[in-house]
């Protein structure tokens, strides 16, 4: 289900230091999360690349109704489109001649399998079998991820006309959830700072996030945990409803220096040492727990892989730990 390139990704890093990052990146086959919690910026960071990549721009107010989400799936499928741009125009490089094509290479790791082949055809000395694996290379090359990240307890209420609270989806998380959901990504959504329910609970209304006939999910869900017990707390209560974790993060309070933690916290590798001894219990709860959902309603139940867990130590490099 995650498909990244290289062994490291690029964190969601405050509201805006990330906020461009796959348009950025993207092309070269590197994942980045990018945060959606200021829409405001989002709209100012649309209008100035629509600005520069000559795509139309039509403002979204501060008035609208659903102003929040819609800037959010606005912007998201504003970077979607300059990256697709961006990434067939590098598809259509020449190699070997110092281009950015050569670049996405040379960033890969030394064992990655596309990095092997790339050396591989450099060294080959007939011009019509290189055009030929040069041909099938470029099939093979992937953007990198545009994952989203949501703070799940950044979510207070909104009030509408004459200071009257709005509804619970209108809340600041379950907008730019749907921001997201209603984009034209195919990615991932990272949800990090807590657990909560009444945000979970919403995902659910999104076809997205499940398995279509294909046995294929268009958007993933990534957790962000600080222990076991959280990963196994949150994951359940997903599975509940039929939803996947594709990826449980692991994030240290006393290993990552961007956040402050009310509990004292355990070393990186006490965590991950737990997660090792235990990580079969997360796929023995979860899968009955989805399989029972889709069964309940009559859908074919697909046999599900492993959970991926890694570990973020704060810099933006992930150790999977298999």
């Amino acid at each position: 289900m995650i498909n990244n390139q290289h062994q490291f990704h690029i964190p969601v890093m405050g509201t805006g230091h990330s906020i461009d990052s796959p348009i950025r990146v993207a092309h070269l086959g590197i994942d980045s999360v990018i945060s959606v919690v200021d829409d405001m910026l989002c709209e100012k960071i649309r209008k100035h690349y629509c600005h520069e990549f000559n795509l139309p721009y039509k403002n979204i107010p501060k008035s609208a109704k659903d102003g929040r989400a819609e800037r959010i799936t606005a912007y998201l499928d504003v970077v979607s489109e300059i990256v697709t741009q961006k990434f067939e125009k590098l598809k259509s490089l020449t190699l070997f001649e110092g281009t950015d094509k050569d670049r996405y290479f040379n960033l890969l790791a030394g064992k990655n399998p596309l990095k092997s082949t790339y050396q591989f055809i450099e060294s080959l000395a007939d011009e019509g079998k290189k055009r030929e694996f040069i041909s099938d290379l470029t099939d093979r090359m992937t953007p990198g991820a545009i994952d989203v990240n949501i703070m799940a307890k950044v979510d207070a209420l909104q009030s509408g006309k004459e200071d009257k609270p709005m509804s619970p989806e209108f809340s600041d998380a379950s907008s730019a959830l749907r921001g997201f959901a209603n984009s034209t990504l195919s990615s991932s959504l990272v949800l990090s700072a807590g657990f909560n329910p009444r945000l979970y609970s919403y995902l659910a209304e999104f076809e997205d996030f499940y398995r279509d006939a294909a046995g294929k999910i268009k958007k993933s869900i990534i957790l962000k945990v600080s222990d076991f017990r959280s990963a196994l707390i949150q994951g359940k209560f997903l599975a509940k409803k039929g939803l996947e974790v594709a990826e449980f993060r692991i994030e240290s309070g006393l290993n990552c220096g961007g956040h402050a933690f009310a509990s004292d916290g355990h070393l990186l590798p006490v965590l991950l040492e737990e997660f090792r001894e235990k990580r079969n219990q997360l796929v023995e709860t979860f899968q009955p727990l989805i399989k029972s959902y889709y069964e309940s309603r009559e859908k074919k139940y697909p046999e599900l892989t492993d959970d991926q867990i890694t570990a973020n130590h704060g810099s933006g490099r992930d150790w999977n730990k298999r």
